[in-house]
């Protein structure tokens, strides 16, 4: 029976026995003579001699050494260390009486002879079970090992029991038993630990097949729910995501308890595996345990997670030969991905020949079948295929080259029936794919098969995802299939393209039969949606410019939309507005979080590029489905409030221009009379100058009390101002906390002048707040109304009357001292202990100024990573270019920075000069990497 996992299960075992006898050489002239030397000399002689080992690895490594080659060398290096340790400890033991028998034992991955550089060394000292009391001179070895393995810098993990002992802990503990399971002698009384390896094999494997089998699918599954359900995300888990390394060493823990072999070797002699396919799973296993002894080495510490900072930084070390750096690091990630994927789908095809589960579903739901007693019946039989226990099978290996238009049929069969491809079935459309091919892809019955597909509200992602498993659906289409892989250079996304598509259209899907009341409107346009197909497709085809490396993506996935539509034989109408879903998905969103939605010139261009009533309901829910497809976190209640209001005022307007422009009026006047209600007649005047003088997006976006807080605020301003002990530029300032909502706001109220709006936002970063959003409102009489949202370093209300002190201090002195320069004051809080605004991430700055976008204003957007002072030195940027903000659009998501200002010249006109254009982005840029440092 076999017993630990090998050293090397390829080719590299010859490479491996030669570095060990290198290493053994090095340590018989370095170590032979530690005994004659004191602590700290003996010490340094360990160190100095990892030190060169280690570096020979290292070397190794970047000199392309495979992952199991590298971890297997650098257990060899630990093992001799532990046993020139034991050897010495024994030597200088007490021999008055013979020595008790001790073995030295690794366990866990360091048993498997797989040691990444900053892995832990997992060790076991086992004794005889005759021994009650640990005796005093094991105590001592066993001390003596452990101090010098911490001092040379190794993170052990150590236990020392007797055999029974450790027999009963891990039938006590499944991952205990997991890592015992892996034991390999090192050192000491090998009888002993063949005694304990054939004790544990009777009283820990044979007894508890099922029990184990049971804990370790249920582990996985657990896992994998853990770490994202799927192999493509953009920051995978190494180890324990889908895919990962500990998928692999699953398989083969469960394949020892099933079949009594632990090698893959072992499978393919038991026909569970085929040769070809032993080969791609070791190949993947090696090419991961690679890249995770690069993360360790570049963190200098035991990670897993491959964190897009450092995806270029790996993909440089490991000699991916690209020009371009995005390019470099996308084909690095791309080989990960195939490689994980390779390891997910060999180990779900074999768990389905060890019979250890039944359906795929059935395991999502947590329910395990698992090693079935009897063969389940075979169901019912249809088009060269059958189903088994919800899943499709092939009535031979020749079903798709007698007619190459079953494989499409095969997809609708499944959707059709409720059923799931068998691993085996995957297996051979993956080694069919070559019949799909140019007349494959325009052959009638296979189009029509295709849409009918994709005309089924609610059961589309599942089979799209199925066909994307086994390469079906790139291949087909293939302005999909260069997505594949490919990682998505936007700080907000959590999958992959091609990923983030599937999931997208699952959240579509989702809306079929959805009882959440928050998507009841949503629900309703997708059940009144008249040809689902168009928008099906849509959601498959919005990313895919982002493979063309285009600098507008949307438009480049037009035009590969264009493609498939012609291909496909869709009509005229159908082709028509899925290109322009596919050509405007962001726009929805982008409009709705980085426009003025109460400028009716806003509405006016949205709808005159929508079209119609239907263009806008499917393009709603496209919105959404994208906006959730980033991940659910990133589709917040105010993104959803913001895209709704956008699209009834575009439905109105659409419906009625007129109307639409009459119901702003009427809106306006009938606030007017609430808020005369709501106020003494003493402030009838002011009332009416209020309305006068705010425009028109101030009333659409605030409710009767707050308009009625605001006109007591600019009362208050303008009483201040005859008071002898206080300045005529002193400003009115209130905050009111939402401690519900996570954040205050702060309401200045005073005069406008240069450089306003720079002043505010330094003063609340010098009291270390983080500024949310901002709303500018700039009275035709001048003065303003400017209201930040705000929240302190914990990410809560701000309720400290020492914080609010802070800013308003601060703010007085700024406003009475027109050179006041903020920045000394930022670099000090910067520097204070304990603040950290957000993890800061790491993506490009984006600066965009547009003069086609509004028919007033000139549009800056900023897109950065946000940190203190950001804001300050943005708006102060552009306060010194001698640009006028009429409206912002401030806000801060996920520790980024999104920011929209509509400025013009000092005379209120757009920046129509090239010159003035390039000094106000110089400027910004500059400001932007400067904040960096405060």
């Amino acid at each position: 029976m076999l017993w630990g996992f090998c050293l090397s299960q390829m080719s590299t075992l010859p490479t491996t026995l030669r570095h060990r006898e290198k290493v053994l050489a090095h340590a018989e002239q370095q170590l032979r003579s530690q005994g004659e030397l004191n602590s700290a000399d003996l010490l340094s002689l360990y160190k100095k001699f990892l030190k060169i080992e280690n570096h020979r690895i290292r070397l190794k490594h970047y000199s392309g050494g495979g992952g199991r080659e590298i971890c297997a060398q650098r257990a060899s290096l630990v093992d001799i260390v532990l046993r020139h340790l034991l050897e010495a400890a024994v030597e200088e033991a007490d021999r008055k009486t013979p020595l008790p028998k001790l073995a030295l034992i690794a366990l866990g991955g360091y048993g498997r002879g797989e040691l990444n550089p900053f892995s832990d060394v997992d060790i076991m000292f086992l004794h005889e079970d005759s021994m009650k009391v640990l005796d005093s001179r094991l105590n001592d070895i066993v001390q003596h090992i452990l101090y010098m393995l911490w001092d040379v810098g190794f993170k052990v993990g150590h236990s020392t029991r007797s055999i029974s002992g450790a027999i009963k802990h891990a039938n006590e503990d499944m991952l205990s038993k997991t890592a015992l399971l892996e034991a390999r002698f090192i050192a000491g009384q090998e009888e002993l630990f063949t005694k304990f390896k054939n004790a544990f094999v009777e009283k820990c494997v044979d007894k508890y097949v099922d029990e184990y089998i049971k804990q370790r699918v249920e582990n996985q599954a657990e896992r994998h729910e853990k770490f994202g359900r799927t192999v493509y995300l953009q920051e995978p888990n190494i180890k324990n995501g889908c895919g990962g390394l500990r998928d692999y060493q699953n398989l083969l823990w469960i394949s020892y308890f099933k079949e009594h072999v632990q090698t893959t070797a072992g499978l393919v002699e038991k026909k569970l595996l085929n040769e070809a396919e032993r080969r791609q799973l070791d190949r993947a296993y090696d090419f991961l345990l690679r890249i995770r002894t690069e993360l360790h080495y570049l963190n200098k510490r035991s990670t897993d997670v491959i964190i897009m900072s450092q995806q270029l930084q790996i993909a440089n070390k490991l000699n991916y030969p690209q020009k371009n750096i995005l390019r470099r690091s996308e084909a690095f990630m791309r080989d990960y991905y195939q490689q994980a994927r390779v390891i997910y789908s060999i180990t779900e095809l074999l768990s389905e020949r060890l019979c250890l589960s039944t359906t795929r579903s059935q395991k999502r739901n947590g329910i395990f079948g698992l090693l079935r007693k009897s063969k389940p019946v075979k169901g019912e039989e249809f088009d060269g295929f059958y189903s088994q226990d919800g899943l499709i099978y092939a009535d031979s290996s020749n079903v798709f080259n007698q007619e190459p238009s079953r494989m499409m049929r095969l997809f609708q069969h499944m959707q059709q029936r409720g059923l799931e491809l068998s691993p085996e079935l995957a297996q051979l459309v993956r080694r069919r794919l070559h019949l799909v091919d140019r007349t494959f892809q325009y052959a009638r019955n296979t189009r029509e098969t295709f849409l009918a597909i994709c005309s089924r509200k609610g059961q589309v992602g599942k089979v799209f995802r199925a066909m994307h498993e086994v390469d079906f659906l790139g291949r087909y289409i293939p302005e999909f299939g260069q997505l594949t892989c490919l990682v998505q250079h936007e700080f907000f996304h959590r999958y992959t393209a091609d990923e983030h598509t599937l999931v997208c259209v699952e959240k579509l899907d989702m809306l079929v039969d959805t009882k959440e009341a928050k998507f009841a409107e949503y629900r309703k346009l997708f059940q009144k949606l008249e040809n689902p197909a168009v928008l099906y497709l849509a959601m498959l085809l919005h990313d895919t410019g982002k493979a063309a490396n285009a600098r507008v993506h949307a438009e480049a996935s037009a035009l590969f939309a264009q493609k498939v539509a012609r291909r496909l034989q869709l009509s005229a109408e159908q082709r028509k507005a899925l290109v322009l879903l596919v050509d405007n998905h962001i726009l929805l969103s982008m409009t709705a979080q980085r426009r003025n939605l109460e400028d009716p010139a806003t509405i006016a261009e949205f709808a005159s590029l929508i079209k119609d009533q239907a263009n806008l309901d499917a393009l709603m829910l496209l919105t959404l489905a994208d906006g959730q497809g980033t991940g659910d976190e990133n589709w917040s209640d105010w993104k959803e409030s913001l895209v709704w209001h956008l699209y009834r005022s575009t439905t109105l307007y659409l419906a009625d221009g007129e109307a639409f422009y009459r119901q702003r009026t009427i809106e306006r006047e009938g606030l007017r009379a609430l808020v005369r209600k709501k106020l003494a007649a003493e402030y009838r005047d002011e009332i009416d100058a209020h309305f006068e003088h705010m425009p028109d997006r101030y009333f659409q976006t605030y409710t009767v009390p707050e308009i009625a807080e605001h006109i007591r605020l600019f009362r208050a301003f303008l009483e201040t101002r005859h008071r002898e002990d206080q300045s005529p530029l002193a400003p009115a300032v209130k905050w009111i906390s939402h401690p519900n909502k996570g954040h205050s706001e702060f309401l200045f109220c005073g005069w406008d002048r240069k450089a306003l709006l720079a002043r505010i936002a330094g003063s609340l970063s010098i009291a270390q707040l983080n500024i949310l959003s901002a709303d500018v409102f700039t009275r035709t009489d001048n003065l303003v109304l400017d209201i930040f949202r705000v929240c302190n370093t914990s990410f809560e209300a701000v309720t400290d009357p020492a914080e609010t002190a802070l800013v308003e201090k601060r703010l007085r002195q700024s406003m009475e001292d027109e050179n006041f320069d903020f920045t000394a004051a930022l670099e000090k809080s910067r520097k204070k202990r304990g603040f950290q605004l957000s993890q800061e991430l790491d993506f490009p700055t984006r600066i965009v100024i547009d003069n086609d976008a509004h028919p007033v204003y000139t549009l800056v957007d900023i897109q950065t990573p946000d940190r203190l002072g950001l804001l300050y030195r943005l708006l102060r940027a552009i306060a010194e270019t001698n640009v006028q903000i009429a409206l912002s659009r401030i806000a801060t998501e996920k520790g980024a920075a999104i920011d929209t200002f509509y400025v013009t010249d000092v005379e209120g006109r757009k920046l129509r000069s090239a010159t003035a254009i390039a000094k106000l982005q110089k400027a910004l840029q500059v400001a932007s990497q400067l904040g960096s440092t405060v």
